[in-house]
């Protein structure tokens, strides 16, 4: 079997390197290719492009790199013609990978969509989209089988990865020590995100060091290189360790996480570290999306959750004092453990463990009717 593989970001890739890695064992001739990072590079897909040139947020800043993006585009497209793959897995990223799955769909390839847009919380007209070009859709959350059959998608709900991929991390979760504070920082796997959020982040911890001992470091997703993580300490003259991404121990060992919005949210939920949730936004996008998007809050985990669990931090309130102030309201004993026993509560929604093999067995079978 054949399969071509977008995952045109950090988690996609780590996402879609567990789905290969059991599509191996089901088909052990399996040949992949297509865009990704380390992680599906290490499970033998050929790379044509690298996820880190696709990790760019914001209209305006992907407006600016649009020359690029249609490069790549155009050279996937003609790769795909001429290999003929028996599907396409296409891993979230809607503006490139809806544009791809039309192609496709013209070329007469399978699609199979993993990890759905959030369609649900804003442009839900796309939906029309999806229905004309995906051959089956496999969502992670439960409300998205519902979203998706009520607009007579072909789908499947497999759970989600991220249960199987930081269950070393579960277990024995910590209480919160008293020195030092413990500070896991996640500002996020793309460039534009880290720029953004990390100085803020770090000028919180210069202003918690005032008071005391605090332990802080970097969780580096592996499309960010340690330089550029440097250069920005430097910058700012405050330094903290760099970790590598470790499947969540890291982050289980901490207090507490400051955290970009997306999936490393749910990571601090699934191993129960409390986190403060923050997001910047150009001017222009930040306009645009308060028009657009649809639900009250921005963090996949107070979504989930259906209320809010966690305090997020939009645009101007993501500021060193600010961040700073709400980690103190967090080690509040009696909020700690409240907010530590909804995200428990999260992660039950979650669905239980096997995800990665469900959605390996869901595109097996796509493939072979």
């Amino acid at each position: 079997m054949k399969l071509a593989i977008v995952a045109g970001e950090a988690s996609g890739d780590l996402h879609a390197a567990e789905v290969v890695r059991h599509l191996k064992r089901l088909d052990p001739h399996l040949e992949t290719f297509g865009i990704g990072g380390d992680l599906l590079a290490g499970e033998g897909m050929r790379v044509l492009h690298h996820a880190r040139e696709m990790g760019i947020v914001g209209l305006f800043n992907v407006l600016r790199h649009l020359p690029t993006f249609r490069r790549i585009f155009k050279e996937l497209v003609e790769t795909i013609r001429r290999e003929r793959p028996d599907a396409v897995m296409l891993v979230d990223y809607p503006d490139f990978n809806l544009r791809l799955a039309r192609r496709c769909k013209a070329l007469g390839i399978r699609v199979i969509y993993y990890i759905s847009p959030q369609l649900w919380a804003w442009r839900r007209g796309r939906v029309k989209q999806v229905a004309r070009y995906v051959d089956q859709m496999l969502v992670i959350f439960p409300f998205e089988e519902d979203f998706y059959r009520q607009h007579n998608v072909p789908v499947t709900y497999v759970g989600h990865p991220l249960i199987d991929e930081l269950s070393a991390a579960q277990a024995g979760l910590p209480a919160p020590h008293g020195a030092p504070l413990r500070i896991a920082l996640m500002p996020g796997s793309r460039r534009h995100e880290v720029n953004a959020l990390l100085p803020p982040m770090l000028e919180a911890v210069a202003i918690l060091r005032r008071d005391r001992e605090v332990d802080a470091f970097v969780i580096q997703a592996p499309t960010i290189a340690a330089a550029e993580l440097l250069a920005i300490m430097q910058k700012e003259h405050e330094y903290v360790r760099i970790v590598p991404h470790d499947r969540g121990e890291a982050l289980r060992q901490s207090d507490v996480a400051l955290s970009s919005s997306g999936t490393a949210t749910l990571e601090s939920a699934i191993v129960g570290t409390p986190v403060v949730v923050m997001y910047r936004l150009s001017a222009a996008t930040h306009w645009m999306a308060r028009r657009l998007v649809r639900l009250p809050n921005f963090s996949l985990v107070n979504i989930v959750a259906g209320k809010p669990v966690v305090p997020e931090l939009l645009q101007h309130d993501v500021n060193g004092a600010r961040i700073a102030s709400e980690v103190k309201a967090l080690l509040e004993p009696g909020r700690y453990q409240r907010m530590r026993e909804e995200l428990d509560a999260v992660r039950a929604k979650l669905g239980g463990s096997g995800a990665s093999r469900r959605a390996a067995e869901a595109i097996m079978r796509a493939i072979q009717a």
